[in-house]
């Protein structure tokens, strides 16, 4: 079933980067901008803006919530439900992509191009209009003419009244969207993601505990019980963030075994891909009984199980909410996954002994 905007806007809200008042050294590419202190400033001004900006896209989200016609395979695109939102975030990466900062940082000077081409003028204006409403102004071009032609303005002058220095953090996470994102690594600047700016390396365990920051303490110390014994066997801890769904991973080489994931369809869980299950079958009929059932029904694409036909987020892996529940199966759910990494352990060991051969 289909979230609605405003639960969409409290997830966003979720995914933003905690305030940091750390004094981190800023990538050479940056340096144009400004100095290291007044980067680290203005991302703070651009965080608490989109903080601004979840809380006008909730409040008025019954306006905004017009999603696109679709099939079964767009159900979960965020292109397809939140338009809108989509159009917006695009509205502000061309600001801070071909707009220019002018010598006091005041004000950013653009013109029509940062509307985006494959929309029509009237969706770009309510994007607009939007950001308005969220405190930005714009000089030179008018938000209640339906007849101007967005693409032939010449100049238009951005600015933030109500802290100047948001623009500056607007134009460093822009560029650190277009630098740094990747197909594994996406909307850095709507997360406010000062970590890839950041000459420091990314510390895992920290990413972990802001992810689950959200749970309760028993199900936090759950799964940093579990992110340290993984560590312990040899396994490599990444991120990867894929439009709003975001996902801790656990892998061996390139084989990934069990992640935490947090999304707007699926909230919290931990999903495990289980490949190695005809291995310990004896050590199952130990495993809580709610356990075994869930494993039973096998990992895989949906469309191409028996009995399921559509797609269930099954090659995510098999899912476990990260509720109350899951601390009565913790036990179970440890020695699983202790089983399913020494099995992929083995199978590494003897796909190496084969080329050996």
């Amino acid at each position: 079933m289909r979230k609605n905007l405003k639960s969409m806007a409290n997830h966003l809200r979720s995914l933003i980067l905690p305030e940091t008042r750390e004094a981190y050294e800023i990538k050479l590419v940056f340096k144009d901008i400004s100095s290291d202190a007044n980067i680290r400033e203005g991302v703070l001004a651009f965080r608490a803006f989109l903080l601004r900006f979840c809380d006008v896209l909730e409040q008025n989200s019954d306006l905004y919530d017009k999603p696109k016609k679709m099939g079964k395979e767009h159900l979960s695109a965020i292109f397809y439900n939140f338009p809108f939102l989509d159009n917006a975030k695009k509205l502000l990466l061309n600001i801070g992509l071909t707009g220019e900062l002018t010598t006091d940082a005041a004000a950013i000077i653009a013109a029509g191009t940062i509307f985006y081409d494959n929309l029509s003028d009237t969706k770009n204006m309510e994007c607009l209009r939007f950001l308005i409403d969220c405190g930005m102004i714009f000089t030179g071009i008018d938000p209640d003419n339906k007849k101007q032609k967005l693409s032939e303005i010449q100049r238009i002058e951005i600015s933030y009244p109500d802290n100047p220095a948001m623009l500056i953090g607007l134009k460093t996470m822009a560029i650190a969207e277009a630098e740094f994102g990747t197909n594994f690594y996406r909307n850095i600047l709507m997360r406010c993601d000062y970590r890839v700016i950041s000459t420091d390396e990314m510390d895992m365990l920290v990413v972990l505990k802001e992810t689950i920051l959200p749970l309760s303490p028993k199900i936090q110390n759950f799964v940093l019980r579990l992110h340290q014994l993984h560590l312990d066997k040899g396994l490599n801890c990444d991120v990867e963030i894929r439009g709003f769904w975001k996902k801790i991973k656990y892998s061996r080489g390139k084989k990934e075994i069990w992640g935490i994931n947090t999304s707007l369809n699926c909230g919290y869980d931990l999903t495990v891909k289980a490949v190695n299950t005809e291995k310990y079958t004896d050590a199952m009929l130990a495993f809580p009984v709610a356990l075994q059932e869930l494993i039973s029904k096998g990992y895989g694409c949906g469309r191409k199980r028996e009995h399921i036909g559509i797609c269930d987020s099954g090659c995510e892996g098999l899912h476990i909410p990260l509720d109350d529940l899951v601390l009565e199966i913790s036990d179970g759910i440890e020695a699983w996954l202790a089983h399913e990494s020494t099995s992929s352990q083995k199978n590494k060991q003897k796909s190496k002994e084969a080329k050996n051969v």
